[in-house]
Formats: C-alpha cells, structure tokens, sequence
C-alpha cells in the first residue's frame, strides 16, 4: 500500500488500542495488542507519519532507532542484589530500567498523558546480541524486568533486506504476534502532499515529467545509488534556504541529497531551465491579471514540459495563499474566544489590569511557540500558525499600551482608563479580521485570473486538469473554496468533474476530525 493508505491502517489501530469500554478497560487488552511493523524502503515517510499521527491525537510520541542500542542500553545495567528464599539469603542478578522504557516514564511525566506510542525504528537491523531481547520485548512488552505501560502501542519500521544488508527477516513464529503493514513509494500520494505542503515546484514539475526519477534504492559497482522522498523534500528546503541568501544551487548541492548521478545532473539541467521559466513568466503579473499578451502566446507555443511548469508556478503561489490566510483565520478564531473572556474577566477594570492579562496572553501565546520550536517535531505548517497568532497577539498588545499611554496623558484614570484600553483591542483584533478579508478578496482574484489565463492559453485541455485536479486533492485549499465559493473554479472544477469529489473528501476528513475531538 502507499504511504496514504499505511497512516490510514496506523491511525485506526493506534486508536483501536487505545479504545476503552464504559467501565474504563482497553476493549482490546493490552497485553492482546500486536505490535505494529512497518516495512518498506527508507527515506518514504514511515517516521514522519508515526509522529503526525501521535500529534493528531494529543498522545506521546517517543522515538529510539534500534541500531544506536546496545543489549546493555535497551535492557538495563545488571547489578547484584540479595532475596531471601524459603528462608535462605541468596545474591541475585538485577537489572537498573531499560533507557527506552525509561524515556516512556519520563514523557508522561513531562506531559501529563499516560498514553503513548513507543516507535522502534530500523527494528530489523538490531544487533546479535540485542536481537533475542527485541524479540521478548515485541512479544511481551517488556525489556529486561520492566514492562512497557498499559496505554502505549509499539509501532515498529523496518527495511526490507533489498534495501539494507544489515536487516534480516523475523522468523514466521514472531511475524504472526505482530501486524505488519507493507509500503511501497507513490509518486502520485507523494505530489498531493508536495504540492500541499510547499515542496519547491521544480521538484514536483520535473517528477511529474520523469516520474521514475522520483525513488530509487539500488548498490551499483561505484556505491549505492539513494533518491528517496526525503532526499528530494531535504534538497527542495535547501534551495528555498540558498535562493533566500542568493546563493546559487548546483550540481554539487544537488548530488548530496539525490545520490544518483544521472537523477541529480537531469535535475540540475531542469533547475535552471525552471528559474528562466520564473523569470519569463511573471506569475504575479498573471495572477493580477496584466500579464502582456506576449507571455500569454508564448506560454500557447511553449513545449508541455515548459507549460507544465507554468502551471506548477500558479499552484504554488495560490496554494501558499490559501494555507497562509486559513492559519490566519485558524488564528483569529482563536483569538477572539480569548478576548471574548477577557471582556468578561476583565469588566470594570483599569487600565493596568487591562493590559497584565493582554501580556499573559502574549507571554502564553510566545512560550507555546517556543516549546514547540524546542520540541523539533511540529510541521511546519504548525510552527507558522503558532507564529501567526503570536504576531497577531503583539498588534493588540502594542495599541492597548498606546491607548493606556493616551489615558495617561488625558489624565483618564479608573474603569474609564480601562474600558479605552479594551476599545483599542478590540479595533486591533478588528484591524486583524480586516486583513483576513482582504486575503479572501485577493486569492478569489488570484484563482479567477490564473483559471483565465490557463484558458486562454491552453483551453480546457491537460494543463487545466493539472491545475484542478492538484488544487483539488490539497483539503485546505477545498476548506476555503467551501467557505468562500469560487466561482470560476467551481465552474472549471465541474466541467472535468473534480469539485463534487473534492467536497466528498472534504466532508470525510472533517468528519474524521470531528470524531476524533469527540473522542478525546
């Protein structure tokens, strides 16, 4: 199955596991729950989803590659100790806890949450002598004298032996006590998530026109050869990262994260083919609508790999629009529930108690951010939604002092002092929405005159399905259009029978979340 299709089996077992009856029991018993396994090659996501899963649904995540352990490090450290039998003092061997089963302890701890996902990675490339230790603790959840705590699943990664000569195959006898999920790579469920989530556009453009450059894991006579999906989501922030600095990404770059020479010199041709493309194509001119008739014929001219990273363009600028202003708005939101209980909590103060709890709301908003920033595994995504409502949260704050300066010096003292400082809050969260909706009006533009453009210049043939069907698959962009309808691609979407799926796949992945938040 695909990465897609592998989240879906991990995230229905994980909360399987984790589901109690009405009198509070895990309805599969704990000791019953298998083990998760998942297998295919390196570099496709196994890691990462494990953790967006966990994220998702507020539990710890804890994470050990196997091959950094030794037997000593995963059971414990052997110490003598005396026990009495049958009336007898005898010196017995005991273990100090296991520095994984440790790490579980101590995330509950930190967190508060009892409940978790142990991740075991490169699982079957343990050591010799570890090896008989994996296997108890895989069958009974324990290492050395401890066991795992009730709550947690094991979900384990593994890379077939094709793919590394270190890893070995689990005999039958272990295979049947775990669950074991195949993966294999998909170059069409990757596009959907690069495009979403900002992958650079010459990446997914050249892919789409050499989709098997997209994964290859192979030994060749000079070294192995290695392109995996993380290799090429690495090198596409390296070259956000380098065009930032104006630095120029070449061959050299371009080869330590695409180990095959053939892929990364085809590559390195078409990265500079496609910053040329950026510069003869004016995307904002086309998304503002006064694009120079000669652009538009030579895009009607241009070969199909030109006009497909024509397009590629338009999806990433609007995409980065959209997900841009729903974290704004997703901040807003937030936002203004805090200041709804502000109003109340704060009715009938002055001003310098106005603006303590404005400052706690600031100081709370930063230090999530920071935590998380510390933490190293929120998705971008959530780092500037977090960052979003913190800049939002330093507006207010900063008109509420210049309003509490402006009293002062009106000499406006008492609940008159404070209820001005509260007004000046208001208008700046009011500032932030106006902001929001002018977003709102500039991507309906920006969609309605790429659509046009795309018309114009291609019909309604392969470069518009392309379009479409990207913004189509991407559920943050289809979050906006059934907030704010877009005409003309609900139109373009109808003719080539997108939008009706869209909206399905909209209304499973909201009804998706709506359980979960019942759930929890």
């Amino acid at each position: 199955m695909n990465i897609s299709e592998a989240t879906s089996q991990v995230e229905g077992a994980i909360k399987a596991y984790l589901s109690k009856d009405e009198l509070g029991a895990y309805r599969i018993p704990f000791m019953m729950q298998r083990p998760l396994i998942l297998m295919g090659p390196p570099g496709i996501g196994k890691t990462a989803v494990v953790a967006q899963i966990a994220q998702r649904m507020h539990i710890n995540f804890v994470s050990y590659s196997i091959t950094h352990h030794t037997r000593q490090s995963a059971l414990g450290l052997p110490y003598i100790d005396s026990s009495e039998f049958h009336g007898q003092q005898y010196r017995v061997s005991r273990y100090t806890m296991s520095e994984i089963i440790a790490a579980v302890h101590d995330a509950i701890k930190k967190t508060g949450v009892p409940e978790g996902v142990l991740f075991l990675d490169e699982i079957n490339c343990a050591s010799e002598t570890l090896m008989p230790a994996m296997l108890q603790f895989l069958q009974h959840k324990t290492f050395g004298q401890h066991q795992l705590p009730a709550g947690w699943v094991i979900v384990c990664a593994g890379n077939p032996p094709e793919y590394n000569r270190a890893a070995r195959e689990f005999d039958p006898a272990m295979m049947d006590r775990m669950k074991r999920i195949d993966i294999e790579a998909n170059l069409d469920v990757w596009q959907n998530y690069a495009v979403a989530y900002g992958v650079h556009p010459a990446i997914t453009t050249f892919l789409s026109n050499k989709p098997e450059a997209f994964y290859k894991v192979r030994a060749a006579a000079t070294g192995a050869r290695i392109v995996t999906a993380r290799g090429w989501e690495d090198l596409s922030r390296m070259i956000y990262a380098y065009d930032a600095e104006g630095i120029a990404v070449d061959l050299n770059l371009i080869s330590q994260y695409i180990q095959d020479a053939r892929i990364a010199e085809d590559f390195s041709l078409y990265l500079d083919l496609f910053h040329k493309y950026e510069d003869d194509y004016k995307v904002s001119d086309i998304l503002d609508g006064s694009v120079d008739a000669a652009i538009r014929s030579r895009a009607s001219a241009a070969p199909f790999d030109e006009r497909i990273a024509v397009v590629n363009l338009l999806i990433t600028v609007i995409l980065h629009e959209v997900h841009a202003q729903q974290r704004y708005e997703k901040s807003c939101r937030a936002i203004k529930h805090q200041l709804l209980a502000l109003a109340s909590a704060t009715d009938g103060s002055e001003a310098a108690d106005v603006l303590a709890q404005i400052d706690k709301c600031v100081a709370q908003a930063t230090t999530q951010l920071v935590e998380v920033q510390n933490a190293g595994k929120a998705s971008s995504e959530q780092l500037a939604e977090l960052t979003s409502t913190v800049s939002i949260w330093e507006q207010i704050r900063t008109q509420a002092h210049r309003a509490a300066m402006e009293s002062s010096a009106q000499n406006t003292s008492g609940q008159d002092a404070g209820s001005m400082v509260f007004s000046a809050t208001k208008e700046a969260f009011n500032n932030a929405c106006r902001t929001m909706v002018d977003d709102v009006r500039a991507i309906t533009t920006h969609v309605d005159n790429g659509l046009a453009f795309l018309e114009s210049a291609f019909g309604s043939g392969q470069e518009m399905l392309v379009m479409v069907s990207r913004l189509s698959c991407d559920q943050t962009f289809m979050s906006f259009v059934s907030a704010h309808p877009l005409a003309s691609f609900v139109q373009q979407s109808k003719n080539l029978m997108f939008y009706e799926r869209g909206l399905d796949l909209l209304e499973e992945a909201q009804t998706l979340v709506k359980d979960q938040e019942i759930t929890l």
